[in-house]
């Protein structure tokens, strides 16, 4: 596939002063590239708002690098390094229970030791003969015996491969769990061997894959107990090893029900040769044993002992540092990038947050960046790089790279791998081609069709115009530090897409509401989905699709609870919490990346509130706006006493007439003739803004759409929507 000239990744997102970000970097140039530090004011490449904005900062790492290109490697599997017990053996068995998904696609390694540069060594195969045994011992041509038999997708088979010494013969035998009258795929072959196999001193062995620096011929699918026998004992033994007993020739045997949460791969064996997962295959998902009498897979780790692995995972493409950055402790919080250029004119950026120091705010407001969000999207495979998407980028000197071409570092959980399964974790450890100023996502749509960080710059870019001085805090703290993390703002912002939240991050916000703190969410499908992280897998995001929602895939049945943190997943309003209850609106429509106005409601004239619209004439509000061409659009959120709206909370104005492009949220939905709040389809097709006072003297406004902040920046800030979210800042400053 097309290599991108300049690419590059850090080793994280935020940081405070006085802490240190490395930047990983990838050049095919044959010239140094060049390397400096900008403040991020402004993304949006649209003619129609102020452009890119960015100011140099001095930086020590300002100068010149040596170009190199640093490959990324898709595909997880199990390795584990090489020990005594698995050097020596004349005789043995290798096998393990599976589940494949892509059975016909090729040859695929189960477990083996095999390099495939020289053809030494055994492994345990399948391809579209069905299971097979690949050996050689390193000097000649390689013997595959296959059984000859396909293997049926998503059906669970025992699996193995031996080599007798003593008769210098190969056996493979495929045995599906459940026989049926619909498939001929049990079988078993066998062939001599002129030579053994000769195994490479001190190679790995690998489940999920062959070879070793890098792997190869990637497994999809799933695969349980993985074992190594010395010796070939018969058919009844190896099957009672294959389904969890033991045996006196046994080496090694993995249980994937075990330390769910990280790579470790315990063997439960005599030997303790425990394995590590590489690339972040998918665990906690049914195995085997599964009967549909347990969906939390604490409650019974054994139904839950498989690990399903795909040949385009990828959790850390490895690369090295080219430099690094010590944040100086006077820095000022905000939005950073690192900007490299090559002497070829290509040009990249890695964007990074740098907050203030812990429970020392360094300004009065607090804007949140929606790194989760960042997170889950990272490297979205739309399929809309057609040539008026490649007209627009050139014609507005956007960035000409987009993962429908470059999907090299891996995918985003809005996608499928390529066996079919939905992809359920994103990692930072690699480029992250979408996270960039200058980075449109729709073609033909009014406005400049950004999303996540260069729409986000709407907001960042309104604040610095209006002199509105403030910090930035991530996700990430959130989660962390807990409401320690913003205790000590007077208000806290939204950007426009604050989609996906852990409990700790959703508990931190909450807690800040409840305790006085004034809250602005300037965004729309906010606190919608439930993620978790893992200490286990530092950088690195899961979501389970689970039942209800929009959403991009369907997790599979018994699969909805996280393998992270062995919490049930999916929504947060299928976990008690729906997003009005911190916002006082919550996911309602999703449409097309077009917008409109809101319109003033009667009650936004009371006395109380009237504030709010104080130099705003007329009942229309944001019928423009860089994102879809109107302040209401693309994901809409109501308010809804039901689901946790304050009765307090007023509406203040609501948008209407979105079209046919717009349609309510799943979990809405009964029937073809009702709703769940029993109201009609059009009246739930809408955004409100809301306000409401809390606790302690706090204050929430929230606006109920993600093409919000995209009117901010219209006629350089000076516009009624501008208007609103100013005297609602300035009312929560006490100004």
């Amino acid at each position: 596939m097309p290599r991108i000239p300049i690419v590059g990744y850090a080793d994280r997102f935020s940081l405070q002063p006085g802490e240190t970000i490395e930047f990983k970097i990838s050049s095919g140039s044959a010239e140094p590239y060049a390397a400096r530090l900008v403040r991020v004011i402004s993304g949006d490449p649209s003619p129609e708002g102020p452009g890119l904005i960015e100011q140099g900062i001095a930086a020590d790492f300002a100068t010149h690098y040596p170009s190199r290109f640093q490959p990324s490697h898709l595909g997880s599997y199990m390795q584990v390094t090489a020990a005594a017990p698995l050097e020596g053996l004349e005789s043995f068995t290798f096998g393990a229970t599976i589940g494949p998904t892509t059975p016909d696609r090729g040859q695929q390694g189960v477990i083996g030791r095999f390099d495939p540069k020289t053809g030494g060594g055994l492994a345990l195969v399948i391809g579209p003969n069905g299971a097979a045994v690949l050996a050689g011992d390193g000097s000649g041509p390689m013997v595959l015996t296959a059984t000859g038999k396909p293997l049926v997708a998503q059906r669970w088979y025992q699996v193995w491969a031996s080599y007798d010494a003593t008769t210098r013969s190969l056996r493979v035998v495929q045995q599906p769990l459940v026989a049926r009258v619909d498939a001929d795929d049990a079988g078993s072959a066998e062939s001599a061997s002129a030579t053994a196999p000769s195994i490479p001193p001190g190679w790995p062995l690998i489940v999920a894959a062959l070879g070793a620096g890098p792997v190869s011929s990637h497994y999809n699918g799933k695969i349980e107990r993985p074992f190594v026998l010395k010796g070939v004992p018969g058919d009844e033994a190896i099957l009672a090893v294959a389904c969890g007993g033991t045996h006196g020739g046994l080496v090694a045997a993995w249980d994937f029900s075990r330390d769910v949460s990280g790579p470790n791969a315990p063997d439960v064996g005599p030997n303790g040769l425990n394995g590590a997962l590489v690339n972040l295959p998918t665990r906690a998902v049914t195995g085997a044993r599964w009967d549909g009498s347990a969906f939390d897979w604490t409650k019974k780790p054994e139904h839950y002992a498989a690990v399903h692995f795909h040949d385009d995972d990828l959790y850390d493409c490895g690369w090295e540092t080219d430099f690094s950055f010590t944040v100086p402790n006077d820095f000022k919080s905000g939005v950073y990038a690192a900007k490299l250029k090559t002497s070829a004119g290509d040009e990249e950026m890695v964007p990074f947050f740098v907050t203030a120091p812990k429970g020392k705010p360094r300004a009065r407001i607090c804007v949140l960046i929606p790194t989760f969000t960042y997170t889950v999207y990272s490297n979205i495979a739309r399929g809309n790089t057609t040539d008026s998407m490649r007209e627009r980028m050139a014609e507005w000197g956007a960035s000409p790279y987009s993962t429908d071409d470059h999907p090299q570092f891996g995918l985003s959980t809005y996608n499928y791998h390529s066996d079919g399964s939905g992809i359920g974790y994103s990692s930072r450890r690699r480029p992250i081609i979408t996270m960039r100023s200058n980075v449109i996502s729709y073609p033909e749509v009014r406005g400049s069709g950004c999303r996540h960080f260069p729409a986000d710059s709407h907001l960042w870019y309104w604040l610095e115009t209006k002199g509105h001085d403030f910090d930035v805090i991530t996700d990430d703290e959130l989660h962390a530090w807990g409401k320690d993390a913003i205790a000590d703002y007077d208000l806290v912002i939204t950007c426009s897409h604050p989609e996906y939240h852990t409990l700790g991050s959703l508990d931190a916000l909450q807690d800040y509401v409840d305790s006085g703190g004034r809250f602005l969410y300037l965004g729309g499908n906010g606190f919608y989905w439930k993620v978790a992280v893992s200490a286990g897998w530092p950088d690195a995001v899961e979501i389970r699709r689970g039942e209800g929602g929009i959403r991009a895939w369907a997790a599979d049945p018994g699969e909805y609870y996280n393998a992270f943190d062995g919490t049930y997943g999916g929504l947060w309003r299928r976990n008690g919490r729906a997003p009005q209850v911190l916002a006082g609106v919550g996911f309602s429509s999703q449409g097309d990346h077009d917008g409109g106005p809101y319109k003033r409601t009667p009650a936004s004239y009371d006395p109380e509130v009237a504030w709010i619209f104080e130099g705003v004439e007329g009942d229309l509000i944001g019928d423009f706006g860089l994102a879809g061409g109107g302040a209401a659009g693309f994901e809409l959120d109501r308010a809804d006493t039901r689901l946790g709206t304050p009765l307090n909370a007023v509406v203040l104005a609501t948008s209407s007439n979105h079209g046919d492009g717009f349609v309510l949220v799943p979990e809405d939905i009964l029937t073809h003739h009702d709703t769940w709040p029993h109201q009609p389809v059009e009246d739930l097709i809408r955004a409100d803004i809301v306000y409401f006072e809390t606790a302690n003297g706090g204050a929430v406004f929230s606006v109920g759409s993600i093409t919000f902040c995209g009117a901010l920046p219209i006629n350089g800030g000076d516009n009624n929507v501008s208007a609103v979210v100013d005297n609602v800042v300035r009312r929560f400053l006490g100004n």
